[in-house]
C-alpha cells in the first residue's frame, strides 16, 4: 500500500530589496531542483490573490506546494538546504500541517538540530 502524500508548504525569502523578479527566478531555480527528486508534485498556489492585493501577490510568487509521501521530506529539507548554501540571502519556510521550520544560512550544526526535530515530528 503506497504511503499516503502530505502537502509541504514552502515560502521562499530573499533580501529585503530583491523584487518581484528576482523572487520568482529563484522560486523557480528551487522548483527545478525539487522536481528532480521523486515527487508526487512541485506546484504554485492555484489560489487568486483578492483584487488590489500587490503584496499577496508577490508573496505568491515565492510559494511552492510540495505532495510527497513522509519518506520524501528528508530529501526535501536536504534539496532546500543545498539551495540556501549557496546564496546567503535566502530562506525558505517549510509548513507541514501548521508546524513551520524556516531555513536559513544559519551554522551547518544549528540547520541539523533543527532539521532533526523536524523530521522526528513529521517522517513516518
Amino acid at each position: 500500500m503506497p504511503e499516503p502524500a502530505i502537502g509541504l508548504r514552502l515560502d521562499v525569502a530573499l533580501d529585503p530589496d530583491a523584487d518581484a523578479a528576482e523572487l520568482e527566478h529563484a522560486t523557480s531555480q528551487l522548483r527545478e531542483e525539487l522536481l528532480e527528486l521523486d515527487l508526487e508534485r512541485v506546484d504554485r498556489p492555484t489560489e487568486p490573490a483578492p483584487p488590489g492585493s500587490r503584496g499577496l501577490e508577490v508573496a505568491a510568487l515565492g510559494t511552492l506546494i510540495v505532495g510527497a509521501g513522509r519518506g520524501a521530506i528528508g530529501p526535501v529539507l536536504t534539496a532546500v538546504q543545498s539551495w540556501i548554501a549557496r546564496r546567503s540571502s535566502r530562506s525558505v519556510k517549510i509548513t507541514i500541517d501548521g508546524d513551520s521550520l524556516e531555513l536559513t544560512n544559519a551554522s551547518h550544526e544549528d540547520q541539523r538540530r533543527l532539521v532533526e526535530s523536524f523530521l522526528a515530528r513529521h517522517s513516518p
